[in-house]
């Protein structure tokens, strides 16, 4: 009689976890699961980008390019609409405490939306700042959550670097000078970033490679604005952005 009651109470017990899970929804997913499905999209996402910056620099629309351009976008979205409906309710426990976790994954939404609507307006420059302001979203919500990413850190090493390239068109090597200790400090920051792969990924050499790379060139651009050849430091920072976009690219 004891071991019945004590099997019924196990049974009861089953019952009552079965019920929560049915009543909560899945177990809290892991920020692996989380990151890797919001890398998928992004991933496409990134594809989209490169094409419309592309069109920004022709002088016509190309519709075959926009046609891709919107096919991308409408995946990422779909994809988006899933990873929605998957966390917006049940986000990792690292996003636990983000109050603004559900609104953040909105925002992104809103984002992709923007950059749909832009495109097929035939407005390749608008489709692309909206782009811009997508991949900072993910920035800021890994920064205000206290989670580091190499890809964030080369985020802000771009930016940076985009911010010298116009200088020295509108202020010179006076404008690019005091802008070489941010370069070397944002780039310190990304290479001692959390490796974005184990080093067993096949990735990983490619990346290091990249990185290698781009210090060699921000050496030479800093030897150069010593040297105040204004000619060298503007070729050197013709090429800054498709450097960084290697190990960024890399990196997702």
């Amino acid at each position: 009689m004891k071991n019945a009651k004590i099997v019924m109470g196990c049974l009861l017990m089953l019952v009552i976890a079965a019920a929560n899970i049915t009543a909560f929804g899945q177990t809290t997913p892991t920020l692996a699961r989380f990151d890797e499905d919001v890398a998928q999209c992004r991933r496409v996402v990134r594809d989209y980008c490169a094409i419309v910056q592309q069109m920004m620099q022709e002088p016509r629309m190309d519709q075959a390019k926009q046609e891709k351009g919107l096919a991308l976008l409408r995946d990422a979205r779909a994809q988006w609409v899933r990873i929605q409906e998957q966390y917006k309710s049940n986000p990792p426990r690292e996003y636990a405490a983000d109050a603004q976790f559900k609104a953040r994954l909105q925002d992104f939404a809103n984002a992709l939306e923007d950059m749909e609507k832009a495109l097929a307006a035939g407005d390749a420059r608008r489709s692309f700042i909206a782009c811009g302001f997508g991949c900072g979203l993910f920035v800021s919500m890994h920064e205000e959550n206290g989670l580091a990413y190499a890809l964030d850190a080369l985020f802000h090493l771009r930016k940076t670097a985009k911010t010298t390239q116009a200088l020295i068109k509108t202020r010179g090597l006076d404008g690019v000078r005091p802008m070489i200790p941010a370069l070397i400090q944002k780039f310190e920051q990304a290479l001692h970033a959390p490796a974005p792969w184990p080093e067993s990924d096949e990735r990983m050499k490619p990346y290091r490679e990249a990185m290698s790379d781009f210090s060699k060139d921000l050496d030479e651009l800093s030897a150069a604005v010593a040297e105040e050849d204004a000619k060298k430091v503007s070729a050197i920072l013709s090429q800054l952005t498709n450097m960084i976009n290697r190990p960024y690219t890399l990196a997702l």
